[in-house]
């Protein structure tokens, strides 16, 4: 078997907009909340809502190669926001929500992580440490309220943020997920 390995590889592309322009309305993602309301997302809505980000990270200074950690519990929030960064040629950490402060500020200083998104569940733990990790230039927070001090609301971002996106050209070589394991 011989894997032909191409020069240029999207991962936001490869699991979201190629499926957009194939099917659509096929179902990508299947949500199911504590009280068992069921929210079914098409790729089509996944792509939308993952351009929307794109933009928002674009639009808070953010650069191909940036690190952006994803500190939420399994939600479409969690999804949208790794293919977001793949999408925009970012790295994404994915960081379990019951980390306390100094595993966030090893991965995120080790990182050299510029954003990360949350919830206002875990928006304390971040900003206990924030003083301490001089890279970390933007929080986006699922369910804020409103934006300030280098914190920016997911939901109003996206609301104002634009439904297209380029993809960055990104090599099959560049990295595109960073995960600390319990021995790293």
């Amino acid at each position: 078997l011989v894997w032909t390995v191409p020069e240029f590889f999207n991962m936001g592309v490869e699991v979201c907009d190629r499926h957009a322009e194939t099917g659509p309305a096929r179902t990508a993602l299947i949500f199911e909340n504590e009280d068992g309301d069921v929210t079914q997302y098409s790729f089509q809505v996944l792509r939308h809502l993952s351009n929307k980000l794109a933009n928002l990270f674009v639009a808070q200074g953010m650069e191909p190669g940036d690190r952006v950690g994803i500190l939420l519990p399994q939600s479409v929030e969690t999804g949208i926001a790794h293919i977001a960064a793949w999408k925009a040629g970012m790295i994404s950490i994915p960081m379990f929500t019951l980390f306390g402060p100094d595993a966030l500020k090893f991965r995120l200083s080790d990182s050299g992580a510029r954003a990360i998104i949350t919830d206002t569940d875990n928006l304390g733990k971040i900003e206990s440490i924030r003083d301490q990790l001089p890279d970390l230039k933007v929080i986006f927070v699922c369910g804020a309220g409103q934006d300030g001090d280098g914190i920016a609301d997911l939901w109003r971002g996206l609301d104002r943020a634009k439904d297209t996106f380029t993809p960055a050209r990104t090599r099959a070589e560049d990295p595109s997920f960073i995960s600390y394991t319990s021995g790293t």
